[in-house]
């Protein structure tokens, strides 16, 4: 069951100790800097070739009563949308349940009693609450249209008798996505699991205890001070790893996408959309009341438990959450995308001498991927669509690990620009053709 009517008529964002209502479509969660270094630097790379990304809203399913739930909530708030899907936030990152006996039930009542498929919608057409007007500069943004706004409004309201509208509605608003990760805290034995990671912990944190733990002086009557403050030292890091042997999350993400077809489109163009919420009061007061239109779609989900790891480069305990949820939250969307066909991303080549993308690890990306290349091609009246011209595969050895914090652990991959490839077939491939993954 979902937790008391009352408390969820007013979905709380859990932030410190505030509980405010979800705003109006407009927050987005500003991505922390020292997450976001390799992540900024590798969108403004993917920005040099314009395509439509997925949009994605995120929330996690927090567990108050289980341990670590805090640090992992305060993680995941930090956590940017991954660069290769548009933010489609709507200001709440973490719901709570009563009762977790039924998970995707408990989610699917949470969207409807929400209305979260209207709220997505509204994010699209940057909906002002406090009049109701709409406009489509979220859509030629992400779209990559120069169309005037005034060109797509007329269009609209012609029963969206322009390829291009049928593009904004095909590539850009059907693929937008609801993630939701019920993230829990299990212990499953020795996370460390052998006394190299324990050394390595260690001298990621402070130095080996090896080297913390000072000798006593020749006499053996006594130490020196900083004597007996190393070996505090020393026994408070091991204290610290002992702690976290038994760390694992145990993540299930489930996936939902925004119903948008012809018939709820055109419903929603002719019925609801308005620049001029003053002269058109019915469309303003028809969409408030309408909670049938638009739904959500469950696609399916993923369940992973995290799996040892070097932690390398982290020097508290948030770090090392952090980084065992970031890598978790990473591998079940890579498994979204190999899962379900339609919401696998796409990413561009950027250099076809070699073939490279800057894909890797995260994305779960190894010797057996193939991945499909495809020319975008726009037609005359604006549509666009994608022809396979060839297949491409990982080359073994040149698959960049881009993984979170990878670099910190030192291995050969994590040094690559991208990850290289080879052909398998088709030929005469751009810069700027799209790869997406294939079967």
């Amino acid at each position: 069951m979902v937790s008391a009517q009352k408390e969820w008529a007013t979905p709380r964002m859990r932030s410190g100790t505030s509980n405010i209502k979800i705003p109006t479509m407009r927050k987005i969660i500003l991505p922390i800097l020292f997450l976001c270094t390799v992540t900024t630097v590798q969108a403004q790379r993917d920005q040099n070739f314009k395509y439509m990304r997925g949009s994605l809203c995120m929330m996690m399913v927090e567990h108050p009563t289980l341990l670590y739930n805090k640090e992992v909530e305060t993680v995941f708030k930090e956590m940017p949308i991954p660069e290769r899907f548009n933010n489609h936030d709507l200001g709440v990152r973490t719901i709570r349940f009563f009762n977790d006996d039924d998970q995707l039930k408990n989610i699917q009542l949470f969207g409807q009693k929400q209305q979260l498929a209207k709220r997505l919608v509204s994010k699209w057409f940057d909906r002002k609450k406090e009049t109701g007007a709409f406009d489509t500069e979220l859509l030629r943004e992400r779209g990559h249209y120069s169309a005037t706004k005034t060109d797509v409004r007329l269009a609209a309201l012609q029963q969206r008798s322009t390829s291009i509208l049928e593009d904004l509605g095909e590539n850009l608003i059907h693929h937008t996505y609801w993630v939701v990760n019920d993230i829990k805290y299990v212990n499953q034995g020795n996370f460390l699991g052998s006394v190299k990671d324990v050394a390595v912990v260690g001298s990621s944190l402070m130095g080996t205890a090896s080297d913390l733990k000072h000798t006593v002086t020749d006499k053996g009557s006594s130490q020196s001070g900083r004597d007996k403050r190393n070996e505090t030292t020393a026994n408070s890091t091991l204290g610290f790893m002992d702690k976290f042997k038994g760390f694992r999350l145990k993540v299930t993400s489930y996936l939902f996408r925004l119903k948008w077809d012809d018939e709820v489109a055109n419903t929603f163009y002719l019925n609801y959309y308005t620049e001029n919420p003053e002269e058109e009061k019915d469309k303003v007061q028809g969409f408030q009341a309408d909670t049938n239109l638009f739904q959500l779609e469950y696609v399916g989900s993923v369940e992973n438990t995290s799996t040892k790891m070097s932690f390398a480069g982290t020097k508290t305990e948030e770090d090392i959450v952090r980084k065992v949820c970031i890598r978790a939250l990473d591998k079940n969307l890579a498994d979204l995308q190999h899962e379900f066909s339609d919401f696998r991303i796409k990413a561009p080549l950027v250099t076809t001498e070699p073939l490279k993308a800057y894909i890797g690890m995260k994305e779960d990306v190894t010797e057996k991927s193939r991945f499909e290349v495809l020319e975008v091609i726009s037609d005359e009246e604006g549509r666009t669509t994608y022809k396979r011209v060839g297949v491409i595969r990982p080359i073994k050895g040149k698959i960049w690990d881009n993984r979170y914090m990878a670099d910190a652990e030192g291995t050969v991959e994590s040094q690559l620009d991208g990850t290289l490839f080879e052909r398998v077939s088709g030929g005469d491939f751009q810069p700027g053709y799209l790869i997406r993954e294939t079967k």
